[in-house]
């Protein structure tokens, strides 16, 4: 599955947004691999006989949140592209380097999250 929003890394890019775009792009190439995975899995289920829907609703809930995380990490990477990267999307104020360090995908700050 070709990825054509993977964004490259600008040269002009602070030390510590260098780090959050590898660090996102590495979390957002695992998440894809992990989706295309579950997607084989679940349409395998789905013609299966055998699978009972309790294991259906779990995988399906599993592809569900990887997409979700695909999302956020492409979203993130968008913002290092326009330079808004550590703001929140919110308030507009700073998010902590703390926080921005813990989750890389942050889009708000801890009092608007």
């Amino acid at each position: 599955m070709p990825d054509d929003t993977t964004l490259t890394e600008p040269s002009t890019m602070s030390p510590d947004h260098a780090r959050a775009h590898r660090r996102l792009t590495e979390q957002l190439e695992r998440s894809m691999q992990q989706l295309v995975g579950l997607e084989s899995v679940l349409t395998d289920m789905n013609h299966g006989h055998d699978t009972i829907q309790e294991d259906r609703d779990s995988t399906r809930l599993v592809v569900d949140s990887i997409r979700e995380d695909v999302r956020r990490f492409k979203s993130a990477l968008a913002r290092l592209e326009t330079g808004t990267y550590g703001r929140c999307v919110t308030c507009g104020s700073m998010i902590a380097p703390e926080r921005l360090e813990a989750i890389p995908s942050a889009d708000h700050c801890t009092r608007c999250a």
